[in-house]
């Protein structure tokens, strides 16, 4: 989930994006309380957030932003919530999309983690800012089965993936060093009408939180998780008409 401390206060904020205007605007949060707002750029036409990550040090976090038509991607470099650079990225093959952005060989530059829906296949590309110095490929996912998140869940120091199918409600955690599956745990089940739309440390425990959203509500809610297991929960802010919380 694209849920990143825009403002440097310590809580993971909510990016916001609306497809019709392409507005992007961030929720500052503290956990789940939303104590303010400001926007942030406008998208160009036919591009979408696919990642959110500090690519160049400067401890902001930056967009990732994917053309799905063209297969381009770039970097817009901001400052809290203005835009203070671009620069293009890797373009990706066909097939190909970003299905989220971290630091797989900890090395203190973000990667594209990319997915292929047609043959389930993971790839890492390896960054050094927006350029692309190495590849390896990931674990395939199973049949019905997306990444939902990137979150170092059982606290090795290492992004592992957080998997959602949107048929069962399911979800399953695939503990990774690197590029490499080492264990795997089954995750709490979702109710009905509602996704899993990313994951972040709201409550500051030291353990990444699921991120749910229910699109007939607009309402999300955050499920307080220790590694797999789900120990709480409590309601945020409502969605306005339009809007839809930025994934991954």
């Amino acid at each position: 989930m694209v849920a990143k401390d825009f403002n440097r206060d310590g809580y993971p904020d909510y990016l916001l994006f609306n497809s019709s205007s392409l507005a992007t605007v961030i929720w500052y949060m503290n956990n789940n309380v939303h104590i303010a707002g400001g926007p942030a750029p406008n998208l160009p036409s036919g591009w979408d957030i696919a990642g959110v990550a500090d690519f160049n040090g400067d401890g902001y976090p930056d967009y990732v932003l994917e053309n799905a038509s063209s297969g381009g991607t770039r970097i817009w470099y901001l400052r809290n919530n203005d835009n203070v650079g671009t620069a293009a990225g890797p373009s990706l093959s066909a097939g190909w999309t970003v299905a989220g952005v971290a630091d797989f060989n900890r090395d203190g530059h973000p990667d594209y983690l990319l997915f292929n829906s047609n043959s389930l296949a993971t790839v890492i590309w390896y960054m050094d800012n927006n350029v692309r110095v190495a590849a390896n490929h990931g674990p395939g996912l199973p049949s019905g089965w997306t990444v939902a998140g990137l979150a170092d869940f059982n606290g090795d120091g290492y992004p592992d993936y957080l998997l959602y199918n949107a048929n069962t409600g399911g979800s399953s955690i695939w503990y990774l060093r690197n590029n490499t599956q080492i264990g795997t745990a089954s995750g709490p089940t979702l109710p009905s009408g509602w996704t899993l739309a990313g994951t972040a440390d709201f409550n500051r425990d030291g353990h990444p939180d699921y991120l749910l959203f229910n699109s007939i509500t607009r309402a999300p809610v955050i499920w307080y998780m220790s590694n797999n297991i789900r120990v709480g929960g409590t309601r945020g802010p409502t969605l306005p008409t339009g809007w839809k919380l930025v994934g991954h």
